[in-house]
């Protein structure tokens, strides 16, 4: 598995959780199958989210949502690296000594995030290379109140053929891409795999969700430097996992862009390590900004952040805190295998697919 990676992957039924409570605070509760559905379908639009809200709404299940102390505020420490193409130079020379093995089709990929909306959550979940199941640990009605590992099927109807739903379908289309910075970043604005960037009409919710990464709305080819900027970060935030050669060329391929900067002072992720920016203003009536966020000594990939600060201000972060390969779910990178007994496999609920756009 290529660790440095942009991974985002939160666990579905908690982040399911997530928005339920939302829904409570803010009185939105829907009423109807067609809400319920396309609030479903908010959620799993987020950067960073779509694998793991794919496990989460096979499952229904509501895990445990950890408090952390995710830092929301920049540090003021300057950066001593000197350019912002210096600094995606050394991200991509750490990201070319990934390793270039693919995992095999049962095995499965576990990570643990940080994410902060702006209150803070920490959450782990494991999915199946093949995109076939998800897995979770928490307590659901088939397991009678003790905590467990639960394992869910993955809804196809969820799936819109979009890079970072299904691990092993997203290292083929990414290994098809040239390595050339220039051409992969041509390829990358027009390919429709890797929609889903920045859409700066479509500001947070009242409930503070993230509707800008919308990935079932179909859009033209990303034109502007903004546009492809946001799909970069997309790849780097999505993808399980990215083939080391071009991992490395996404890298260089964000320093091609006009706008690109290093921010002057480290900033904190979201879980709280300082770490190195590089920032792109939209110049948008939002006047939205977003943020990559690196590995100071190592420049590996951590996360990400977004601002707005027109009318409505909001920001949300992401950090990306372990990954790995592992052969189990519930099995953590170095750890031994679950007990047999601890893992159940829940029941899928009956969802209705939504009704394709014509």
């Amino acid at each position: 598995m290529n660790t440095p990676i942009g991974f985002k992957e939160r666990l579905g039924a908690e982040l399911a959780a997530l928005e339920r409570a939302r829904a409570d605070r803010t009185e939105q509760t829907p009423t109807s199958r067609h809400e319920t559905q396309a609030r479903a379908r908010r959620v799993f639009a987020q950067p960073g989210v779509r694998r793991t809200v794919l496990a989460g709404l096979a499952a229904g299940a509501a895990a445990t949502i950890f408090a952390t102390t995710g830092g929301m505020e920049p540090q003021n420490r300057p950066v001593n690296a000197d350019t912002v193409a210096q600094v995606l130079d050394a991200a991509a020379v750490n990201a070319s000594k990934g390793p270039g093995q693919e995992p095999g089709l049962r095995q499965w990929i576990y990570t643990d995030t940080v994410t902060c909306e702006p209150a803070c959550g920490h959450l782990t979940s494991w999915i199946r290379y093949d995109g076939q199941q998800g897995a979770s640990v928490g307590k659901a009605f088939e397991t009678k109140g003790r905590t467990a590992v639960l394992v869910n099927e993955l809804p196809d109807f969820l799936k819109q053929g979009r890079v970072g739903e299904e691990p092993r379908e997203t290292w083929q289309v990414l290994s098809q891409l040239p390595t050339e910075p220039r051409e992969l970043l041509a390829r990358v604005s027009e390919d429709p795999f890797f929609e889903g960037g920045l859409d700066p009409s479509s500001p947070p919710t009242r409930g503070g969700m993230d509707n800008r990464h919308d990935f079932m709305e179909e859009r033209p080819p990303a034109a502007t430097p903004g546009a492809r900027f946001s799909r970069i970060l997309n790849i780097l935030q999505t993808a399980p996992n990215i083939p080391p050669e071009i991992n490395a060329a996404l890298y260089r391929a964000l320093a091609l862009i006009p706008g690109t900067e290093l921010v002057g002072t480290s900033m904190r992720d979201a879980a709280g390590r300082p770490s190195l920016a590089i920032a792109f203003d939209f110049h948008d009536r939002l006047r939205t900004r977003e943020y990559l966020y690196l590995d100071p000594q190592t420049y590996a990939y951590r996360g990400y952040r977004m601002d707005w600060n027109g009318e409505r201000r909001f920001s949300g972060s992401y950090a990306l805190a372990s990954t790995g390969v592992v052969d189990h779910p519930g099995q953590v990178p170095g750890g031994p295998a679950p007990d047999p007994s601890s893992i159940v496999m829940m029941t899928p609920p009956i969802m209705a697919p939504t009704p394709k756009k014509h």
